[in-house]
């Protein structure tokens, strides 16, 4: 009688033998100059643009996995000769359940990638040339079409893993450069609509500043609609370079809610929390991206804090005083505007010492209106000026007219020096021991502002 069982037994055993050996032809071919090769070609065929792989490797357990090293992407003609984006490395790990599916992805690891951003001198930024500039066939039929610019609505990414990133940003129009380093970021479960923790920590520098931050925050992505939200944000870094000291201040904070829209350029920043220097205060924000230059508004309210200590973290410290209780506490509250490149901080207003302020400035034109209820003038001069005034300082003597005027001075001169378009106007103010009302100081600065 035939034996049955053998043969089970070999069937199994034949196919095992011919995945084994398939995987190890893959695993081969893959270490191929064909097979970067094609890796490339595929890369250049989805972007329009040239694209080089160094090494491939493909990997199997516990999961399958590609993984690519000195990626290279070529940037668009007219953009200068470093690659759009580069990469030591790219890790993909697909699931086996999946695996033929462009939707779901068990992890993807990016080392040491640097993107450069560009904006050519006509406008032009070179991202827009990912993807090729043609336009799509007219004789494409419409269902093809429309599947083809679908957006994926039932993706999901099992981890994300980004460390030593770069990005790079310069506009030839508007002769501006910045660069984000050090650009590290983790995030697990990954889908559209599904909130999933992630951590992000990077450096940069702007200009002569410098500052490097971590954050971290619960996330929320819709792709499909172009909505984008981070709750229970917390933050914390450091800020340094011009004006600021060379060690800088500190900025930890929190956020309840951020959101963007992609399709309206909108955002806003709800119930933050912040302290800077010293400074502790909270603030509420909007801001739109949508037209040529960027928009927003932000509302910020300090707490009561000592203006001498955090004029130190800042790099500017105030002055002796004959009083030395002088300074010794401020709050504010302003409203900030940007509207067509253009920063305004209206109203302002607050409270130092025992003197109520309201008003308004428009930095870039150094334009400051300030309005004061009451202030006693000759607690914040120097003590060598109110040494000079002798006698008149007493409450019960009135002051000579040589000696008001004389303290006046000193007043302006002190206030000329910041070299702004300032009006000051004070409501009671108290000098060289005399009482004015109505007060109105006027200090012009050499190069006029911009009415």
């Amino acid at each position: 009688m035939p034996n049955l069982r053998r043969p089970r037994i070999l069937i199994p055993a034949a196919i095992a033998i011919f995945a084994v050996a398939a995987v190890a032809v893959l695993w081969v071919l893959a270490r191929t100059e064909l097979a970067r090769g094609m890796a490339a070609r595929m890369i250049t065929e989805r972007t329009g643009l040239p694209a080089s792989v160094e090494s491939l490797r493909l990997g199997f357990l516990p999961s399958p996995s590609l993984d690519l090293g000195g990626l290279a992407l070529a940037q668009p003609p007219g953009y200068g000769t470093e690659p759009l984006l580069s990469a030591q490395r790219l890790r993909l790990e697909l699931p086996w359940g999946s695996l033929f599916s462009r939707d779901r992805l068990d992890a993807v690891e990016l080392s040491g990638a640097t993107l450069r951003l560009a904006v050519g001198a006509d406008g032009v930024p070179n991202w827009s040339r990912v993807g090729g500039v043609a336009e799509p066939s007219a004789d494409a039929a419409p269902s093809e079409s429309a599947e083809a610019e679908a957006p994926f609505t039932d993706w999901f990414l099992g981890a994300l893993a980004v460390d030593h990133g770069v990005i790079d940003y310069r506009d030839e129009a508007a002769g501006t450069q910045w660069q984000l380093a050090a650009i590290g970021a983790k995030a697990e479960d990954v889908a559209p609509g599904r909130q999933f923790p992630l951590e992000l920590s990077f450096g940069g520098v702007v200009g002569a500043n410098t500052f490097h931050y971590a954050v971290k925050a619960l996330a929320r992505l819709d792709t499909a609609a172009g909505r984008y939200e981070a709750t229970r944000l917390e933050y914390r870094g450091w800020l340094g370079g011009e004006p600021l000291p060379l060690a800088g201040a500190e900025l930890t904070g929190k956020l309840a809610r951020a959101t963007f829209d992609g399709n309206s350029g909108q955002g806003t920043l709800d119930a933050g929390q912040l302290e800077f220097g010293g400074v502790p205060a909270a603030f509420d924000g909007r801001f739109d991206l949508s037209g040529e230059q960027p928009a927003g508004e932000l509302k910020l309210v300090t707490e009561p804090f000592a203006p001498r200590a955090s004029a130190v973290a800042f790099g500017f410290p105030l002055p002796a005083t004959a009083d030395p209780a002088a300074f010794e506490s401020l709050q504010v509250a302003a409203t900030a505007q940007l509207a067509e490149g253009v920063l305004t901080l209206d109203p302002v207003s607050g409270r130092l010492d025992d003197t109520n302020f309201e008003g308004s400035a428009i930095p870039g034109r150094r334009l400051v209106r300030l309005a004061l209820d009451r202030i006693a003038l000759d607690r914040y001069l120097p003590p060598a000026a109110t040494a000079r005034a002798g006698p008149a300082q007493s409450p019960r003597r009135a002051a000579t007219a040589a000696q008001k005027k004389q303290t006046l001075e000193e007043i302006v001169a002190g206030l000329s020096k910041l070299d702004v378009d300032l009006e000051l106007r004070i409501g009671e103010a108290t000098v060289a021991g005399a009482t004015m009302r109505d007060a109105v100081i006027r200090v012009v600065p050499e190069e006029p502002a911009v009415p």
